[in-house]
């Protein structure tokens, strides 16, 4: 079995009362086989995964790192909370964890398929402690507030796995190796913020409140459901220091969470949107049903 058809085997799917799988598991062995002839370019060509899911080069690896972030934030159907609420809880799946980490760390490069089998387990390792890192660092406005950033979450992320992933105590049948990462991942970026602020300490205070206005801008925006969010960080960019997007270009950048909207719902939406802001949070476009972010920050 390669590892695309592993993972897809393992996946924590809802099991009877009528409920359809939320994924076509065809459709999915066949994206992650992209995954990892792109992952596994990269890697011959000396590029890190964390340069990889940035490189226009690779368009497949840069849609799954930002689409997966993105889908954090979609609104879960009825039918699929109780599943999701599953996933969030649970302590992991511990046959998915040790098949990942064995396939990544069992990669033979003159072996095309063993190649690619690890280069796509090293990437879902990744992207999984990145996501988790993510919903610790995003929960509420902290490390924003001392100027840590999503890219940094990234980083961070990717360092832990570069460095613990061959270490031989995780191949330990007892361990939950991705449980393990994620925990050293925490502590990193418990420590990242750390020296963020003590450095801050000695900015000036118009820096300190610049960063915070940031936070709190951009935690609101995470309240919004993902379209809205999506435009009003492009629309108000300028406040966040960011760059602002065609609208065109911005849709192909983030099919997840524009595909299919018109130019003129988007700019009805960035209207809207920009109205209610001004307004109590009871006006707010969020989201009317909890998204995967919200279920696992209150895991």
């Amino acid at each position: 079995m390669n590892v695309a058809a592993a993972v897809t085997h393992l996946l924590p799917l809802p099991a009877g009362g009528g409920v359809a799988a939320p994924l076509d598991v065809v459709e999915l062995q066949s994206e992650l086989d992209v995954l990892a002839d792109e992952a596994l370019r990269a890697r011959r060509q000396g590029l890190s995964l964390l340069t990889a899911v940035r490189d226009p080069r690779f368009p497949a690896l840069q849609g799954f790192h930002q689409g997966l972030r993105d889908a954090l934030f979609l609104e879960i159907p009825e039918e699929l909370e109780p599943w999701a609420r599953l996933a969030a809880n649970g302590a992991g799946n511990p046959p998915l964890q040790h098949m990942l980490f064995d396939f990544a760390r069992g990669g033979d490069e003159d072996d095309r398929r063993s190649a690619l089998q690890a280069a796509l387990a090293e990437l879902l390792v990744f992207e999984a402690i990145r996501l988790r890192l993510f919903v610790t660092a995003f929960r509420g406005e902290e490390f924003e507030v001392v100027g840590g950033e999503e890219s940094d979450v990234d980083a961070i992320a990717y360092t832990e796995v570069a460095t613990l992933l061959h270490r031989p105590e995780l191949a330990d049948p007892e361990v939950r190796p991705l449980t393990v990462l994620l925990a050293s991942a925490s502590v990193s970026l418990a420590r990242d913020a750390q020296s963020r602020a003590e450095e801050l300490r000695d900015t000036g205070e118009d820096t300190r409140e610049e960063l915070r206005m940031r936070a709190r801008l951009r935690a609101a925006l995470r309240e919004l459901r993902l379209p809205e969010a999506v435009l009003l960080e492009n629309a108000l960019a300028a406040l966040l220091g960011e760059e602002r997007r065609e609208l065109t270009e911005l849709q192909a950048e983030r099919p997840v969470a524009l595909d299919g909207m018109t130019r003129q719902a988007m700019d009805q939406r960035v209207s809207r949107g920009r109205r209610a802001l001004a307004h109590p949070r009871s006006t707010w476009p969020r989201r009317r049903r909890p998204a995967l972010f919200d279920l696992l920050q209150r895991a």
